[in-house]
């Protein structure tokens, strides 16, 4: 079997949720960030957690996640410009992905982050692969859970057939937290959003992304084809694809412990290898 599509273990009790976040307000170039940031309840030379929410949804999105990542490295969630409690910029204003993923490395420079393990949802991780294409240093690893955008579906009426067959897997908690994001950023930004990610070329930029990187499709995403999944591991030139049985589009947040284990399970693996992470650790 094609190691670049192994399957890791998962191995070890489920960790228990992490302790309450703190919120940080920083500046990032012309925006203000939002964001919250979990410790682990003890020292960890860990690569630290840097999580990109997708399309117009806030970091609140990433929280179940984190919670579980947390309980051994320092995870960072924040809200992009537009999204979230990060007001800016204006209403009527939508970045399109190179200035968010400006935004993203302006908020890791002021935050002191660098190394980072960028873990990153959907349309994140169009934001996440253009930032680290314009900033390698950023991170020392990246993690694309669901990732969009697939050429083969850059469609209006094919994008909108597979987001009401996704609407149907969320949860109710999802849905609510979708409706008050989405009203928070303003119809508006979001269809200007969308526009954004439908003429964004993902796969123009993984050949060029030079660090371990981990992809994870859950079975049940009808976003994110298998098909597209395992063309992106292979377009990343450190790329490995994991399915989850049984997960969703949103595996950060519907199905976060087996996405945890999967997600640790790597960043665990790829510290291993670096000398200086060996040695914090």
């Amino acid at each position: 079997r094609d190691p670049r599509h192994s399957a890791r273990g998962m191995t070890g009790p489920a960790p228990a949720p992490a302790a309450t976040p703190r919120w940080q307000l920083a500046s990032a170039g012309r925006w203000r960030v939002a964001s919250r940031v979990w410790e682990p309840p003890t020292a960890r030379g860990g690569r630290p957690v840097v999580l990109v929410h997708g399309l117009v949804v806030s970091g609140d999105y990433h929280v179940p996640l984190a919670e579980r990542l947390a309980t051994r490295r320092s995870v960072h969630a924040p809200d992009l410009p537009g999204f979230g409690r990060s007001a800016d910029p204006p209403l009527e204003r939508a970045l399109p992905t190179r200035d968010l993923a400006r935004a993203l490395i302006d908020w890791c420079d002021a935050g002191g982050l660098s190394d980072v393990a960028l873990v990153a949802n959907s349309f994140g991780c169009q934001i996440a692969t253009e930032a680290v294409l314009r900033r390698p240093d950023l991170a020392g690893a990246l993690v694309l859970l669901a990732p969009t955008m697939d050429p083969r579906a850059r469609r209006y009426g094919e994008q909108l057939r597979r987001w009401r067959m996704e609407m149907k897997t969320q949860s109710g908690a999802l849905q609510r937290l979708m409706v008050r994001d989405y009203l928070r950023a303003g119809i508006p930004r979001a269809l200007v959003t969308f526009r954004h990610a439908m003429h964004d070329r993902i796969e123009q930029r993984l050949p060029h992304l030079d660090l371990p990187a981990l992809v994870v499709r859950g079975t049940n995403d009808p976003i994110v084809e298998d098909q597209w999944a395992a063309e992106v591991a292979d377009l990343l030139p450190r790329g490995e694809l994991r399915r989850l049985p049984g997960a969703t589009h949103a595996v950060n947040h519907e199905q976060p412990l087996q996405t945890a284990r999967v997600v640790a399970a790597f960043l665990d693996e790829v510290d291993a290898t670096d000398p200086g992470r060996r040695a914090a650790a």
